[in-house]
C-alpha cells in the first residue's frame, strides 16, 4: 500500500513539471488557439526558455503538422518584457465571452512553480490580447501563418 501511494505521489509530481523541449529547456509560454464556426486556424505555439518555438498546425492552418524555429535574442527580450507586463498569474483560468462564434485561445506559462492557463476569447483584457498578438507576430515573421485560416482541401 505504501509503495502504491509513493508511486501515485511520484506520478503527480511528474505531471506538474513544466514541458521540456528536446534540447532540455523548460517551457516559457504556450499559445493554443481554438476553432470557430468558420475556418479559424487551430494551432499551438510552444516557446521554450532556449528561444526554440515548436509549432503545430492542426485544423484550418496554412501549414499542417509540426515544425520548429528559433526566436532571436531581441524577440526573446521583447517576449519576456511583455510577459512581465501581462502578469498571467493574476487572471482567472477562464474568461467568459458573450460572442459565441469567436475563436478561443489558451495562454499557459509558469507561475509560482506551476503551469497556469488562461482560456478566453476576444473579450479578454488588452494585456492578454497583446501577449497573444506578440506570439502570433513572431510566428508569422518566421513564416508560420496563425491568423488566417484556410478551408479544407476537397479529397478526390
Amino acid at each position: 500500500m505504501t509503495r502504491y501511494l509513493l508511486f501515485l505521489l511520484l506520478l503527480s509530481i511528474l505531471a506538474c513539471r513544466p514541458a521540456v523541449d528536446p534540447t532540455g529547456k523548460d517551457l516559457l509560454i504556450e499559445l493554443q488557439t481554438g476553432s470557430c464556426f468558420g475556418y479559424c486556424p487551430v494551432v499551438r505555439l510552444s516557446v521554450y526558455t532556449s528561444g526554440r518555438v515548436e509549432y503545430e498546425g492542426k485544423q484550418f492552418a496554412e501549414r499542417q503538422g509540426r515544425a520548429s524555429f528559433q526566436l532571436t535574442h531581441s524577440e526573446m527580450r521583447q517576449l519576456r518584457r511583455q510577459m512581465k507586463r501581462t502578469r498571467l498569474c493574476q487572471y482567472p483560468e477562464y474568461i467568459p465571452s458573450e460572442i459565441a462564434d469567436a475563436p478561443w485561445s489558451t495562454l499557459s506559462a509558469l507561475c509560482n512553480g506551476q503551469m497556469k492557463s488562461v482560456v478566453g476569447s476576444i473579450d479578454r483584457p488588452k494585456a492578454l490580447l497583446d501577449l497573444e498578438n506578440l506570439l502570433r507576430n513572431f510566428a508569422e515573421a518566421h513564416g508560420y501563418q496563425t491568423r488566417r485560416g484556410v478551408p479544407p482541401t476537397p479529397e478526390e
